[in-house]
């Protein structure tokens, strides 16, 4: 039974005021002032719940107190214009969004380790601790809101059958969800941080599936690498994808290998060849990152930098940090099996997170860099002129990209750049981006007609859009009389690689056009698009008719099989 100590009063203590903050900042006006006051909440009481009594020991309470202004501060900056963070235009804020759990994460564990270091450095063995028991921690502050959740709707359901709904009124209430949501969550956090032996049970759990997982992802990456000479590097260029995959296979590898090496002090339990085999898959591992880089560089080469892409090389070179490391642990000789991993884990780490914060500042975003980058691109004759994406630069770029946007614009005006025809050329391409372009208005999908379009064609803009039939880059349209009654109905082909049912639709007395059935087809209806095209397409009466039978209608299923 939970006892109701000062340290649990203190817990809740911490809880009610984050939730208060979290209450408030839904309350504001300010984007800015609404974010700040959501990331004081977490990251400060996060780390205050998880110290308990030990955040006054040696200074401790100074560096939660320091890390969460540097949080607070950043996302008061990022979210500055308002901005919804899920469009691409507003890639700082979505950005931040992630990487700041990512922050919180790393920097919580050397929180949790400082006031139990060793002179001025903490302690590798509870870097490793605190990296892996956090996580379930928080997992368990989170199960038991929902529990709570779930037993207060139980709750307010049971009453509202007797007609009482006041219950239910009040738990929706915002002020009432936050403060109850974020006590419960503390109560959980301390439940977690105080109950060591079910936490270590489940990091255990957790450890025994990376020991067994690890040499199964070493061959992986061994019979890749040797089948690499006999493919060439031609399929992976072509994909589109390597980068994510290669980076995700070392990622991956690297994980099992630090679930097996834990604290370093124990040897790794394999037999010597396996032991060899997982040695060997570390040598591998920077050649995955440097595939994975330099697909990366040849897109940045050809197309120029974006922040996702700028933000791909960091990340290409935090991974390569790492799988080096681990070739030095394997060559090197050691003390004991990988023993340089407890010095470079801990320095990569905090790498990571200075670079991670440097990129959300004003100094250093990848906004500006990109914004440089694509302007000097076009200027120098690098990216053609026609084919400058000026929509790009104005209304996905920040605001970076459109101060390069207005200030390119009057350099073209005013002839200081490039020469004629390519400076009216260019003077074009920006006076066709209009301001306030979104992302759902550039992925917006493209409807074509094959052959000629039918009356009313412009209500298929509100049709596909109402279905989420069609979704970028497009459909292509084709009416074709599917019933022989003289009317033209409308056959829609998505123009992606993959597609589900192929719809089509028919036009009523009132002259509304309305989804009437579809085909079912499993394959790429690109390749239906271009036998449309080809004129090698065309409507079958069936062999089989349908049977109708009072309001019974059954349609033929023939079999497949070749007739002898």
């Amino acid at each position: 039974m939970l006892s109701l100590n000062r340290s649990v009063y203190a817990c809740l203590a911490i809880g009610l005021v984050q939730g208060l903050l979290l209450w408030l900042a839904q309350n504001v006006a300010s984007s800015s002032l609404e974010y700040a006051l959501v990331t004081l909440s977490l990251v400060g009481g996060i780390n205050l719940i998880l110290l308990g009594s030990s955040a006054f020991q040696r200074g401790t309470v100074w560096l939660v107190i320091l890390f969460t202004s540097v949080m607070t501060a950043i996302s008061a900056w990022v979210f500055q214009s308002g901005g919804d963070f899920w469009l691409y235009g507003h890639w700082l804020e979505g950005s931040w969004v992630f990487f700041s759990v990512v922050i919180t994460y790393i920097v919580t564990a050397f929180i949790l380790s400082w006031p139990s270091r060793e002179g001025r450095f903490t302690r590798y063995e509870d870097l490793f601790r605190h990296a892996w028991d956090t996580v379930f921690i928080v997992l368990l502050g989170l199960l038991l809101n929902g529990v709570f959740w779930a037993l207060l709707l139980l709750w307010g359901g049971l009453f509202k059958m007797l007609g009482i709904e006041a219950l239910n009124k009040l738990f929706f209430t915002e002020g009432f969800a936050f403060v109850s949501s974020m006590m419960v969550f503390a109560l959980g956090l301390h439940m977690g941080r105080e109950n060591d032996r079910v936490i270590g049970l489940l990091r255990g759990i957790l450890l025994t599936l990376c020991r067994f997982l690890l040499p199964f992802s070493s061959m992986i990456v061994i019979v890749f690498i040797c089948a690499l000479p006999f493919t060439g590097l031609e399929p992976i260029w072509d994909t589109g994808y390597s980068t994510p995959i290669m980076l995700w296979l070392v990622a991956v590898n690297l994980f099992f290998l630090n679930g097996v090496y834990q604290d370093g002090h124990q040897s790794s339990g394999y037999p010597v060849w396996l032991v060899r085999m997982v040695g060997a898959c570390l040598l591998c591992l920077p050649v995955l990152v440097l595939l994975a880089g330099y697909s990366t560089w040849l897109r940045i080469e050809q197309y120029g930098l974006t922040p996702s892409r700028l933000l791909a090389m960091i990340l290409v070179l935090v991974v390569f940090a790492h799988s080096v490391a681990a070739v030095w642990a394997v060559v090197v000789p050691q003390r004991q099996w990988l023993w340089s991993l407890r010095v470079s884990n801990p320095v990569i780490a905090l790498g990571c997170v200075v670079v991670l914060l440097a990129i959300h500042t004003p100094w250093f975003n990848p906004l500006h860099y990109s914004t440089k980058n694509q302007v000097e691109r076009v200027l120098s004759g690098k990216t053609p002129v026609a084919d400058f994406d000026a929509n790009t630069l104005l209304n996905y770029l920040g605001p970076p990209g459109k101060q390069a946007y207005d200030a390119l614009l009057a350099q073209v005006k005013h002839g200081e750049v490039l020469s004629e025809p390519e400076r009216q050329v260019l003077l074009t391409r920006l006076k066709e981006a209009k301001p306030g372009q979104n992302m759902s208005a550039k992925h917006d999908r493209v409807l074509e007609w094959i052959g000629p379009a039918v009356d009313g064609s412009e209500q298929f803009d509100a049709l596909g859009m109402a279905g989420h039939v069609c979704r970028f880059p497009g459909c292509a349209m084709w009416a074709v009389d599917l019933d022989q009654d003289g009317q033209h109905e409308v056959l829609q082909l998505p123009k992606q690689k993959w597609s589900g049912p192929l719809y089509f639709f028919k036009r009523d007395v009132q002259g509304k056009w309305q989804r009437a059935g579809m085909f079912e087809f499993d394959g790429n209806p690109q390749e239906l698009i271009d036998q449309i095209r080809e004129g090698n397409a065309k409507v079958v009466k069936p062999r089989y008719q349908s049977l109708q039978m009072g309001e019974v209608e059954l349609s033929p299923q023939p079999d497949r099989s070749p007739t002898p």
